[in-house]
C-alpha cells in the first residue's frame, strides 16, 4: 500500500516540478515585455521620493548617494525619521550636504500613531503635507541600491491612467555565505513568480500617482496599517485600475541575515499578505499544494524504515532528490537572466564560487522546513516586532505597544530585519 501512494505521491511532485519551470519560463518572457502603453515623448511628473529611515543600515551610505543622483529631472527626496537620536541622521545630513543640498529634505516625525507601524506612520507624516504641485509619490527602502534611471523607470507606467501604481522587484545576492542568507535567496526566488503573477507590490521600490493615494483612501489607511504596499492591490481594484509590475527593475540587497533573523522577518512578511492582500487564498493554496506531498514523502520513508520496505524508501528518496534537483535546476536561468539585467544597469555581479552554489543547493531542504514553520506559526502569530518595536495584532488591528527610538547597530551576525 505504502509502495502504491509513494508512487503516486512521485507522480504528484514531477507535476509539481513541471509547472515551476512553465511559472519560470513565463516570467523569463515577462522581463521582455511591458503592458503599459509608453508615453509618446519624456515623462517626468515632479516627484517626491520618501526615504522612511530607522537606524543605520549597513548599505545606507550607498543608498544615499544613489537616490541623490538620479538621472531625473524633477524630484525631491524627503528624508523621515522617527527619532532626531537616530544613528541614520548624521550620514543623511552629510550625504545631503555633498549630494543633494537642493533637492533634499529632513523630516522628524513628532506624533507616533499607535494605530500602524513606523515606517506607516512615516509615510503618512511625509505625504499630509505634500504641495499640490507634486503629481507622483515613490516609496524607497533603506537598504536598496537603485541605478541612475531607476526613478524614470519606475514611474514611467502612471503615464497610462490604466496603472496608478507601478513597482519594481527586490533580488538577493548576500556579501556572506552563511544559511540565513542563502535560505532569504531562495526563498525570494520562488516568490519572486507571485509577486509577478498576483501583482503584490512591494513597498522598498513603489510608485504611486498622488491623485489616486490621496482620493482611493490609501492614505488614511496607512495609518491602520502595519504595511504600506499589500494593501494597495485592494484600492487599485476598487478604482478599476491595475498594478504595473516592472519585471525588469530590480534593486539588488546585498546584505546578510542570520536564520533566525530571516524566521521572524518571513513570519510578518506573509502575515502582511495575509492581512491585507486579495490573493492570499491563491497564494497559500499554493504553499499547502507544494508542501503537503513532501510532509507525506517524510512520512512514507518514516514507515517504509520502520516495515522494512526498501522500494518504499528508495521511491521516497527519488521523489525528494527529484523534487530538490528540479527546484535547484531553475535557479541558474533565473539567476543569470536578472544578473544581466542589473549589469545593464551599471550594478557589479560577481560569480558565485563553487562552494557557493553548494551550499545554496544544500540549503533547499532547509528553506522548505522553514517556509514551513513559518507557515504553522503565521496562524498563532498575534505578536510582532519589527525595528525594535513590538506591535499587537488583533484581526486587521494594529496597536504599537510601546515606542522607543532605534538603538540596534548592524553586527557581524546579522541585523534586525
Amino acid at each position: 500500500m505504502f509502495l502504491t501512494f509513494t508512487s503516486f505521491l512521485f507522480w504528484i511532485i514531477l507535476i509539481t516540478v513541471a509547472i515551476h519551470y512553465i511559472a519560470l519560463f513565463r516570467f523569463l518572457h515577462q522581463l521582455k515585455r511591458t503592458e503599459w502603453k509608453k508615453p509618446d515623448g519624456d515623462y517626468y511628473p515632479k516627484t517626491m521620493v520618501l526615504f522612511p529611515l530607522r537606524g543605520a543600515d549597513p548599505s545606507l551610505s550607498r543608498s544615499l548617494e544613489k537616490v541623490l543622483t538620479q538621472d531625473y529631472p524633477n524630484y525631491r527626496v524627503r528624508f523621515i525619521l522617527d527619532s532626531s537620536e537616530d544613528s541614520a541622521l548624521t550620514l543623511v545630513e552629510s550625504a545631503i550636504a555633498q549630494w543633494g543640498n537642493q533637492r533634499a529634505e529632513i523630516k522628524i516625525m513628532e506624533e507616533h500613531f499607535s494605530t500602524c507601524s513606523l515606517k506607516c506612520c512615516a509615510l503618512y507624516h511625509g505625504i499630509i503635507d505634500l504641495d499640490s504641485s507634486f503629481e507622483a509619490v515613490v516609496i524607497l527602502d533603506a537598504d536598496t541600491n537603485p541605478p541612475r534611471t531607476w526613478l524614470k523607470r519606475l514611474v514611467e507606467p502612471l503615464s497610462d491612467p490604466h496603472f496608478p501604481v507601478a513597482t519594481g522587484l527586490r533580488w538577493y545576492i548576500p556579501d556572506k555565505t552563511n544559511p540565513g542568507s542563502l535560505v532569504r535567496y531562495l526563498w525570494n526566488a520562488a516568490a519572486i513568480f507571485q509577486q509577478e503573477l498576483y501583482r503584490i507590490p512591494w513597498g522598498g521600490s513603489l510608485a504611486l500617482r498622488r491623485e489616486f493615494l490621496v482620493e482611493s483612501g490609501l492614505l488614511e489607511q496607512w495609518k491602520y496599517s502595519l504595511t504600506d504596499d499589500t494593501p494597495t492591490p485592494s484600492f487599485v481594484q476598487q478604482s478599476k485600475g491595475n498594478v504595473a509590475v516592472v519585471p525588469s527593475l530590480f534593486l539588488v540587497n546585498r546584505e546578510h541575515c542570520d536564520l533566525r533573523s530571516f524566521h521572524r522577518w518571513v513570519k510578518r512578511q506573509m502575515l502582511m499578505a495575509k492581512l491585507y492582500h486579495p490573493a492570499w487564498g491563491m497564494v497559500l493554496g499554493q504553499a499547502v499544494l507544494i508542501t503537503l506531498p513532501l510532509l507525506l514523502l517524510a512520512g512514507t520513508f518514516v514507515a517504509g524504515l520502520i516495515q522494512g520496505d526498501t522500494q518504499t524508501v528508495f521511491w521516497s528518496l527519488i521523489s525528494f532528490v527529484f523534487y530538490w534537483a528540479g527546484v535547484f535546476g531553475t535557479l541558474p536561468m533565473l539567476d543569470n537572466a536578472i544578473r544581466r539585467i542589473v549589469q545593464r544597469h551599471g550594478e557589479p555581479v560577481e560569480k558565485w564560487p563553487l562552494y557557493r552554489t553548494m551550499m545554496t543547493f544544500a540549503m533547499i531542504p532547509v528553506t522548505q522546513g522553514v517556509y514551513v514553520s513559518a507557515l504553522f506559526w503565521l496562524h498563532f502569530l498575534r505578536r510582532v516586532e519589527w525595528r525594535g518595536i513590538d506591535y499587537e495584532v488583533t484581526g486587521k488591528q494594529v496597536r504599537m505597544i510601546e515606542y522607543k527610538p532605534y538603538t540596534v547597530k548592524p553586527n557581524e551576525e546579522g541585523y534586525s530585519l
